[in-house]
């Protein structure tokens, strides 16, 4: 596992903030476009405010996609897309043009899935995703259809939640160049060191040499070099 670990959840999300500036500084240099997937959840909101101070991330030539999002529409306070739009997007000169948001409210979701995969890259530079408690990534739970799905996105039915969510799929979180887990917490620890161990069947050990922006409190008991 490619670690790195920090001491609170805000010095995790500025690093993660600060390795965003730097990914799309070099990919704009070389391709002439960051194309990046955001996420959901409690420290990526961090780091979109980390984000939003760094004065020298080229938006005007960032591309934002979404790695999943909830079945809601976009001023629903659940939805992904609101999250980076109003701690984010909204802060930033990104041109409209190039933010994607997945369709959570249209029905049924498979068409949403698809119109979603059609607007996508050939290949993502970067994925930012979160992990949940039981070890989810994305919107891809324990026991569900999407772990096994070969396209790039999915509508994918989570009984425990008794909804439906989009998500990427694993073959499209994996073709990217890069895959960034953030996760902070004393209560992500034991998942964290299950997969290190290769034990369990966690969806998030299916993602793929992912780098891994971690707090104190999630790393605690991880070997680590």
């Amino acid at each position: 596992m490619k670690l790195r670990v920090f001491p609170t959840p805000e010095a995790t999300a500025q690093a993660a903030a600060e390795a965003f500036a730097q990914a799309a500084r070099e990919a704009v240099a070389a391709r002439g476009a960051f194309r990046v997937a955001l996420s959901g959840g409690s420290t990526p909101k961090l780091m979109y405010r980390a984000l939003r101070a760094l004065p020298e991330v080229p938006w005007p030539a960032v591309h934002v996609y979404f790695s999943d999002e909830r079945s809601v529409g976009p001023d629903s306070p659940d939805s992904n897309y609101r999250l980076a739009h109003d701690e984010l997007l909204t802060h930033v000169p990104i041109p409209a043009g190039q933010i994607h948001r997945m369709e959570g409210e249209r029905r049924p979701l498979e068409e949403a899935a698809r119109a979603y995969a059609a607007l996508l890259p050939e290949q993502l530079d970067v994925v930012l995703l979160g992990m949940g408690d039981d070890g989810h990534t994305a919107s891809l739970f324990p026991g569900t259809e999407a772990l096994e799905a070969t396209g790039r996105v999915a509508a994918n039915w989570v009984p425990k939640l008794k909804t439906g969510r989009l998500t990427f799929t694993f073959p499209e979180i994996n073709a990217a160049s890069e895959r960034w887990l953030l996760v902070t917490g004393s209560g992500k620890a034991e998942v964290l060191r299950a997969v290190q161990a290769g034990e369990g069947d966690y969806p998030v050990a299916r993602v793929r040499k992912p780098v891994w922006f971690l707090d104190a409190a999630a790393a605690a008991q991880l070997k680590q070099p």
